[in-house]
């Protein structure tokens, strides 16, 4: 054997060397599997198994329950409906007590006066070519005063409407005040819109004396206190609009409302007072800040390079000199057509500069809204919408 392994290649011997060490892993595998018992299997244990069926006490409480709980249902209604009847006897005992004393009203005046006479009894028919005299009827008027105070004591549910009440059969006093008949009243509220035309809002004090006027359109009816709502859907708002560079937003203040009914009869078209809040429940409508100034200022750069250039060649082709009398220059004669042409780079320098600051102050940063923006409008003081018919 030694001989053997002693002739055989360096080769050979490596790869019987890897083959021998993984035989040897794969035998120390087999014996740790077996030393720890993981080729006895286990037995298979019996699951116990619990019976969960309801049985007849749950099914009988559940149906109990169910039965009692109708039965509350049902009593609660016939409660109300109790209660409604002692309601409608009531009523129709204070009728029945208001005949009756008509009743006996009518009675009492009947035994006080005398017993009447038929006045046709002793008639007799006249001659012919006679004149006939009846004798007045009698007169009978009634009194109702007791009548009325059994109606007056009737008792009467109010019935509550949106929140304000008034019980049925009390005086109403129509308003004799200095609103007007075709009028309505609009307090505080708030409506959703959408705005039908874009905005270019200059952010300057040119942009504030002279605002963006805007159209918008109410999409739903506007919302009033205590949840009430007033049917403004499609009518149209113009506001005007400015920019605030703080902010960077678009402030819109209300100008009018404008309504029309379908057939063209009615007409609304009021001033009105409010503002205007973005999706995000802000004052104002955010947008993009679009600045355009920033090629002039560029421009107004390069002309001060060239002032300063003429500035330097000018003064080159001087010779300043001081004396107690003050300071002087002294332009050569070989150096008069480099000192001109340094003056008129300067001066036009110049020139160029302040057309370049000119135009950079007139294209002021600018704010832009896109039209079909969603916002909503805010009526922030009461007014009165006058309706104007056509006659």
């Amino acid at each position: 054997m030694k001989a053997w392994w002693n002739g055989l290649g360096a080769e050979d011997r490596l790869k019987y060397r890897k083959y021998s060490i993984a035989a040897g892993f794969l035998a120390l595998l087999l014996f740790v599997y077996y030393a720890s018992g993981q080729d006895e299997k286990e037995p298979i244990k019996e699951v116990e198994t619990t019976d969960l069926s309801l049985g007849t006490d749950l099914l009988e409480d559940d149906i109990r329950a169910k039965v009692d709980k109708d039965l509350k249902h049902v009593g609660e209604t016939l409660a109300e409906m109790e209660r409604r009847q002692r309601q409608y006897d009531s009523l129709l005992a204070a009728l029945e007590t208001s005949q009756n004393d008509l009743k006996r009203q009518g009675q009492g005046e009947e035994t006080g006066k005398e017993e009447m006479v038929n006045p046709l009894s002793d008639f007799q028919a006249p001659e012919s070519g006679g004149e006939v005299s009846y004798p007045e009827p009698p007169t009978y008027v009634p009194s109702y005063s007791a009548s009325e105070s059994s109606l007056n004591n009737i008792p009467v549910e109010a019935r509550i409407v949106g929140g304000i009440g008034r019980a049925p059969g009390t005086d109403f006093q129509p308003e004799t005040g200095s609103k007007k008949k075709n009028s309505i009243y609009m307090p505080p509220s708030h409506m959703p819109a959408i705005l039908l035309t874009g905005i270019r809002a200059l952010t300057s004090e040119l942009g504030d004396a002279n605002p963006e006027p805007v159209m918008l359109r109410v999409q739903a009816p506007a919302v009033l206190p205590n949840s009430v709502k007033a049917n403004l859907k499609g009518c149209f708002v113009i506001a005007n609009a400015t920019a605030n560079l703080a902010q960077e937003r678009v402030n819109l203040q209300l100008v009018s409302l404008s309504c029309m009914s379908l057939d063209g009869t009615a007409v609304i078209d009021q001033p009105v007072q409010g503002f205007v809040a973005d999706s995000d429940g802000v004052r104002g409508l955010t947008g993009p800040v679009v600045s355009k100034m920033g090629a002039h200022v560029m421009r107004m750069i390069v002309a001060g390079l060239f002032e300063g250039a003429g500035n330097g060649i000018a003064g080159a082709a001087a010779t300043t000199s001081t004396s107690p009398l003050g300071t002087t220059q002294i332009i050569d004669t070989d150096s008069i057509v480099q000192s001109a042409g340094g003056q008129a780079l300067k001066s036009g320098s110049e020139a160029v500069q302040k057309l370049f600051l000119d135009l950079a102050k007139q294209t002021v940063p600018i704010i832009e809204v896109g039209a079909a923006k969603r916002l909503t409008v805010v009526i922030q003081k009461g007014t009165d919408l006058s309706i104007m018919e056509k006659g």
